[in-house]
């Protein structure tokens, strides 16, 4: 993209996140990603409007946001560009994406990191419960620094969750939880606080990550709404 078209893409999505914002985004961490850009492209330079709001429907349902959050998005970004309303064929392609990306998500793996989905973490907390109280297993998080720019924080995922996959192989679940956040389901073994404290002066150091873990609670409720916290997704 030509350094002209770029800074014009910067000057719609910059509103188009703030209107998102006041209209009730609830993880700002998860708002940007390449799909956003997309849009904004094909608005400015009349380029495939719908197709660009597909790919935006795919990735927001990929990112385990609802269809009505994506939806109010979309309608934050038809209001910065100047419509009253969302134009149906935009609100159409766009619900076509998510419930197309709803469908593929049986994979439960991320596509930028191909680490495994929130879904998945979900899934496996689910399968814990079933057989057990959640004693005996703790979440490790993995945060970079909210205040990196979306770009650097994308690039530094991609990075982190080879580094994290090729760390943790013992049968643990590594999963992501948002832009900039990893969680890892694993055995509350005798030498884990020892692993994590490689894992800060390693890893997390290189790349400015903090690392924490915490024990499961007692209920499968608590260890959804645990994560749900975790991944900013609740007040």
């Amino acid at each position: 993209m030509a350094e002209t078209d770029t800074v014009a893409v910067r000057g719609l999505r910059a509103p188009w996140e703030r209107r998102s914002r006041e209209t009730g985004w609830t993880s700002p961490e998860d708002w940007w990603t390449p799909t956003v850009d997309l849009v904004c492209a094909a608005f400015l330079t009349g380029g495939d409007l719908p197709q660009a709001c597909a790919r935006l429907g795919q990735a927001r349902a990929r990112a385990g946001l609802g269809i009505g959050e994506s939806l109010t998005d979309l309608a934050a970004f038809t209001e910065v560009a100047g419509w009253c309303d969302p134009p149906l064929e935009l609100v159409r392609a766009l619900a076509e994406g998510w419930a197309e990306a709803g469908r593929d998500r049986e994979t439960c793996l991320d596509p930028l990191t191909g680490l495994g989905t929130p879904e998945y973490l979900r899934t496996r907390l689910g399968e814990l419960y079933r057989n057990t109280d959640g004693t005996g297993h703790r979440l490790v998080v993995v945060l970079l620094d909210p205040a990196l720019d979306p770009w650097r924080r994308a690039a530094r995922m991609i990075v982190l969750a080879y580094e994290l996959s090729r760390f943790f192989t013992r049968g643990e679940s590594v999963c992501v939880l948002g832009r900039g956040r990893i969680a890892v389901l694993a055995l509350d073994r005798p030498d884990l606080d020892g692993e994590l404290d490689r894992l800060r002066s390693g890893t997390g150091w290189e790349h400015g990550a903090a690392v924490w873990a915490t024990p499961l609670p007692a209920t499968h409720q608590g260890a959804l709404a645990l994560i749900d916290r975790l991944g900013g997704r609740s007040p």
